[in-house]
């Protein structure tokens, strides 16, 4: 025969396990690699299931953060409104009262022009009166 001793630990080398390891012991190696498998499948499902529990959660409290902005901006443009109304009315008073005086300035000014043009009146008469050149001839 020719053995080669060289030749021989190559081929050992080269051929697959299944070739070289007693059965018993594959089956056990693949046995425990499918559980190390099924127990990263388990952790995988459970990190899955985390994280969609958490993303229900995130956004549960966005709906909620939303929420709660929109009543607060609600309730600062209702606050707005009432202050711009309050506002308004307030403004609306005042011209009001502002126009009754412009008024009432009127009619004193108009009584004064009278008076004044009275007084006009009566003095242009009596300087007539008195006046030595409009005397009735």
């Amino acid at each position: 025969m020719n053995k080669d001793p060289k030749k021989t630990a190559a081929a050992e080398v080269s051929q697959p396990k299944i070739m070289t390891k007693p059965l018993p012991e594959i089956l056990d190696e693949l046995e425990n690699y499918i559980k190390r498998v099924e127990e990263a499948v388990r952790l995988a499902q459970s990190a899955a299931k985390d994280s969609r529990d958490a993303a229900d959660m995130a956004k549960e409290a966005g709906e909620k953060a939303a929420e709660a902005a929109k009543k607060a901006a609600e309730a600062a443009v209702a606050k707005v409104r009432d202050e711009a109304a309050r506002a308004a009315d307030a403004l609306r008073d005042r011209i009001q009262e502002v126009h009754e005086h412009v008024c009432n300035l009127e009619d004193m000014v108009k009584q004064e022009a009278i008076a004044v043009d009275d007084s006009f009146l009566a003095l242009k008469e009596r300087h007539l009166e008195q006046s030595p050149f409009y005397q009735s001839k």
